[in-house]
């Protein structure tokens, strides 16, 4: 009787606690204003529910390097080790989670559908997509940490929001965002093309990928648009 009791006590309390966080999350979204500060706060709320001390979003920097734009310590601009950045080269291309052993170099895969964390590890790499395109990459330090007991469902949750967010700010017109593969050249592309190479710093698979094209459309795009614009000069 005891034990159903106590059992009752401890499901009630762990769902005024999951309440509790996801008014949290409904609060930074509905308040939005600042986007880099956004990101920042779901970082926050990242530690604070699964008890990290260090969650950084990495973003290209250049078409091969990234940088820690935002991290849950405050850091900005932050720079990755070897094996992180040979990971996240990777993982822009093929979406997967990744996992990194203490004392290797080597980027394992992960399923979060089929495997659990376990053992000695250095960091988990969870990839932030929109539409299937990896936006940024969630790098997760687990060092000093017991993996067993990260609740992935709440990383991948959190993760999505931060993706969708990075998505405004990389593209805000959503018309070029979620346009067709087949949709003819527009003028006014150009743009819009040029901010998102802007702000995928210069890396135009990654800008392709944001604006729903593949990297030979994007070509062709800015081939087009600069011939139009040479005829009218």
């Amino acid at each position: 009787m005891y034990k159903i009791a106590d059992m009752q006590d401890y499901r009630k309390s762990n769902a005024g606690s999951a309440s509790n966080w996801m008014n949290d999350l409904a609060s930074i979204l509905e308040g939005r204003y600042h986007d880099d500060e956004s990101v920042q706060q779901l970082l926050m709320l990242a530690t604070q529910v699964t008890g990290l001390s260090n969650v950084s979003v990495a973003v290209p920097d250049s078409p091969s390097r990234f940088k820690a734009q935002f991290c849950s310590t405050g850091i900005s601009n932050g720079v990755y080790s070897f094996a992180v950045q040979h990971a996240l080269c990777r993982q822009f291309e093929s979406k997967e989670w990744l996992v990194i052993r203490e004392g290797s170099e080597r980027p394992e895969h992960f399923d979060p559908q089929l495997e659990s964390l376990s053992g000695n590890l250095r960091c988990l790499l969870v990839p932030l997509t929109l539409r299937q395109s990896v936006m940024a990459v969630m790098v997760v330090d687990l060092r000093g940490q017991t993996p067993e007991s990260l609740d992935l469902g709440t990383i991948r949750f959190i993760g999505a929001q931060i993706a969708s967010i990075l998505a405004t700010q990389v593209v805000p017109n959503f018309k070029t965002l979620y346009a067709r593969p087949y949709q003819r050249v527009q003028e006014n592309e150009l743009d819009d093309i040029f901010a998102a190479i802007d702000k995928c710093n210069g890396n135009k698979t990654m800008a392709a990928k944001v604006l729903g094209l593949t990297p030979r459309q994007l070509r062709y795009r800015l081939s087009k648009l600069g011939e139009t614009a040479t005829e009218e000069a």
